[in-house]
């Protein structure tokens, strides 16, 4: 088949050296107007064939400002917007179809680059509250079923919802994004890579009014059945900000989890939230499936709501009978959080215990400033949604775990701002529980610091305390197996 005319101009016009290198198409030369009014999803969408008939290549958007409906990226297709250009999303949502600002399905090597601005006038679509009042263009940026994708050095600003998602697929780069979200949109999130793998995320700036960075396995496509696994995915060197979750495995989890790492990030309180983030770090497994081999690291946030909150649950989206899934093989290390309200959390369900946790190098200083002693009567809720506050004030400052195997705490040291009276740790129904190096940096009152119910083989050693206490250590129920130095 001949190539089109338009295709032989997009390789002539980079013969004569109209543009930076070869194979770059300019959607000026396709009719693109860049002057904010007129839509260019047309001409935008002629370079990107054109581009792709003759084998590949760079479609460029200059400086200007380029009002488009949905574009369609194919296999070897790099969309560059230039530094000064920005791509604003329509704010009619009959120029949608499908509804994403920019889509690929079954692509490879396709790209998205060059330190331009993705607008997607998220504030067409909402009400005063910031909830939608009509469809919306989401994801605003979906990657479909493709493979080797690269998001790279771009500015995303204003999405209507969900703003990058590649779901089902390989060998996935995002780096050096930058994604500011009105902080009170309806469902914002950041990045989500979905039943995808071989994903790097990294040195991203994200401020999103849903989870900055969260990793899903929902099966959208083909409802009813086990969603493919999301492995190998490696998150570094990102600032992040919410007032959700910052980051986040779950809530749906259709399919398994598996080799994932989150490292060297920042969290932190923006000044113009109306609320602090719900967690730090999340973890949940609750549609039936298995998390296993997940490494966290190197994380340091200040003002979130709980830093760190796993949870096993039993919601069973998608499964005719609930049957709890598998929470396990998880390592939390080097962590500093400040300023948090709700003890971090480590839950399953009876019968069904989170396995095989370690957390070591955990530095928490709370606001704290309970007055009232709780007991240990905290709801089960195993369909509920899980979300950090689920269980309301818990009865210990610091760290909650219950329905636990494996639990290894080493040089863990938790405070407060405020005085607070309830025990710094509580571990109730646990077993295999190894406390090495227990710190705590303030003292109140007459609890126990540490609190262990129906405990079984369990070594407690090297803990201290800011001054002394009346008991460091209560042990209730099924405590025989105790070892304590």
């Amino acid at each position: 088949m001949k190539p089109s005319f338009m295709a032989l101009m997009c390789v002539a016009l980079a013969a004569m050296g109209a543009e930076p290198s070869a194979s770059v198409c300019n959607v000026m030369k396709f009719g693109a107007r860049a002057d904010g009014r007129t839509n260019d999803a047309e001409a935008i969408q002629k370079a990107i064939d054109a581009c792709a008939q003759s084998g590949g290549g760079v479609v460029y958007l200059p400086a200007g400002n380029f009002l488009s409906g949905t574009i369609v990226l194919k296999s070897n297709i790099t969309l560059r917007l230039s530094p000064g250009a920005t791509l604003w999303g329509s704010r009619t949502m009959a120029d949608y179809s499908p509804p994403h600002l920019i889509y690929a399905k079954e692509a490879r090597n396709v790209a998205i680059e060059g330190g331009g601005v993705i607008n997607g006038n998220g504030e067409a679509f909402w009400d005063e509250q910031m909830r939608p009042t009509k469809p919306r263009p989401v994801p605003l940026i979906y990657f479909f079923r493709c493979r080797d994708v690269r998001v790279q050095d771009v500015n995303i600003r204003n999405a209507p919802g969900p703003t990058l998602t590649p779901r089902e697929c390989d060998t996935v780069k995002i780096r050096g994004v930058s994604i500011v979200n009105n902080l009170r949109g309806w469902n914002t999130d950041g990045i989500i890579p979905d039943s995808s793998r071989n994903v790097q995320i990294s040195d991203c700036y994200i401020e999103a009014g849903d989870d900055c960075i969260v990793i899903k396995a929902t099966n959208r496509e083909s409802p009813g059945g086990k969603a493919p696994p999301s492995e190998n995915i490696t998150v570094s060197n990102c600032i992040l900000t919410t007032t959700c979750n910052n980051l986040k495995l779950g809530t749906e989890t259709l399919g398994d989890f598996k080799n994932i790492a989150f490292t060297n990030c920042t969290i932190f309180r923006h000044p113009a939230s109306s609320r602090p983030a719900f967690s730090g770090v999340a973890i949940e497994m609750v549609d039936g499936s298995t998390l296993d081999g997940v490494v966290v690291s190197n994380i340091t946030m200040r003002d979130v709501g709980t830093p760190i909150f796993i949870r096993l649950g039993n919601r069973g989206r998608g499964m005719k009978v609930p049957v709890p899934g598998v929470l396990q093989n998880v390592s939390i290390s080097n962590i500093v959080a400040t300023g948090s309200i709700i003890a971090s959390s480590i839950t399953g369900l009876l019968g069904h215990p989170v396995r095989n946790v370690s957390l070591s190098d955990i530095n928490i200083l709370m606001y704290g400033g309970e007055r009232e002693v709780r007991g240990l009567d905290v709801p089960e809720l195993p369909s509920q949604y899980p979300e950090a506050k689920m269980f309301g004030i818990l009865p210990s400052y610091g760290l909650y775990g219950r329905h636990v195997e494996g639990l290894t705490l080493r040089n863990v040291r938790l405070g407060w701002f405020q005085e607070d009276v309830r025990p710094a740790m509580i571990l109730d129904d646990a077993r295999d529980v190894d406390l090495d190096g227990f710190k705590t940096s303030t003292v109140a009152g007459n609890q126990p610091v540490v609190w262990l119910n129906d405990v079984v083989r369990a070594s407690v050693r090297g803990c201290l305390t800011a001054a002394p206490v009346e008991q460091l250590v209560r042990t209730t129920g099924k405590t025989s197996a105790i070892s304590r130095q």
